[in-house]
């Protein structure tokens, strides 16, 4: 993990000049990564390319399963548990859920100034002088409800058989802490495990700056917290913001050692839009908004089938429309 930190922190000093990211381009760098993923589709709504995320609310819609037969979940879990079975040993296909905290109060302030105000002036401050969003922004009494709204979800799905998640991934961040627990804490006995590299954006909006270690394990008592967390936050800068490509390279190097380390089938992660939207050109899934106390479930395989050793073009992997779907048995209600 120390590794992850080091690179995450020389991925964020490397300036515009370096051929990364210049205004909409990508220039230079042609390769992302020396692994790759494959979406699993054909399970998911989510994972159609027909699907339009606007009005689309996962809670009521069986979080978005295609299977909609009285045995749905049980079809679900018997399929990934044989992908499993019968896979290379080069080859593992885990289930993410992948959430979006509660409304913060940033959150709030974004909709009440408008996004052009909120990122060029309100997110450089930490209050209005009515409500205060920064430093490490909480959940507004909104975002508390939406968290126990996917709670209620959870507990109806879990009477149809829904698989749940064997571990649970959560940013450092005060907002996602709080929606995973209000989320789990009376479903699953498991303590949340904080991973520094699920946070937020990096730098310049004062909501991402994340708090200090003694108030996270205050708030958080018995989680997992990783051995290299730093007591303050280092990473946070006051006048440059991560880009894009390079939250996806940390989100990618971080499901690299989730992938590696953690035997868990059925994983959750709570964390951000941006670390989602990263997560999705990391795996290959197309993009699109994700709602606050919203989440997406994706079923992910690594590495792919006969391209255990492919190199990924950064010019690829940023294409909405690409399909790196492998030689993967069709679901049996297909």
């Amino acid at each position: 993990m120390i590794g992850v930190v080091a690179l995450a922190l020389a991925v964020l000093t490397t300036t515009h000049a370096s051929g990364l990211w210049t205004d909409n381009n990508w220039v230079n760098g042609k390769t992302f990564s020396p692994t790759n993923y494959t979406v699993v589709t054909g399970l998911f709504v989510q994972d159609e390319p027909t699907f339009n995320a606007t009005g689309y609310n996962v809670l009521t819609d069986g979080f978005g399963l295609l299977d909609k037969s009285a045995k749905r979940w049980s079809n679900f879990t018997d399929y990934i548990h044989r992908l499993n079975r019968e896979a290379d040993d080069y080859t593992t296909y885990k289930v993410i859920y992948i959430a979006r905290h509660g409304e913060g109060y940033h959150n709030q302030a974004e909709s009440t100034y408008g996004t052009p105000a909120w990122n060029c002036y309100w997110s450089l401050q930490n209050t209005d002088g009515n409500i205060t969003w920064g430093p490490d922004a909480v959940l507004t009494p909104n975002g508390v409800a939406q968290a126990l709204a996917v709670n209620a979800a959870w507990k109806e799905q879990q009477q149809a058989g829904v698989p749940l998640p064997q571990k649970l991934y959560s940013s450092p961040m005060r907002r996602s802490t709080s929606t995973l627990n209000l989320t789990w804490s009376d479903i699953l006995l498991n303590k949340g495990y904080i991973k520094e590299m699920f946070r937020e954006s990096i730098g310049l909006h004062t909501c991402d700056q994340r708090s200090n270690l003694s108030i996270i394990q205050e708030a958080n008592p018995g989680w997992q917290i990783d051995k290299s967390f730093t007591f303050h936050d280092e990473l946070w800068n006051p006048i440059y913001e991560e880009q894009l490509n390079q939250q996806a390279l940390r989100v990618r190097m971080l499901l690299n050692e989730i992938f590696a380390t953690d035997p868990s089938t059925f994983i959750s992660i709570t964390a951000h839009s941006g670390v989602i939207n990263s997560f999705f050109v990391a795996v290959g899934h197309q993009r699109f908004g994700v709602q606050t106390g919203g989440f997406v479930p994706v079923v992910v395989s690594w590495p792919q089938r006969d391209m255990s050793f492919r190199i990924t073009k950064t010019a690829e992997l940023m294409r909405s429309d690409r399909s790196r779907q492998s030689h993967i048995p069709q679901p049996p209600w297909q």
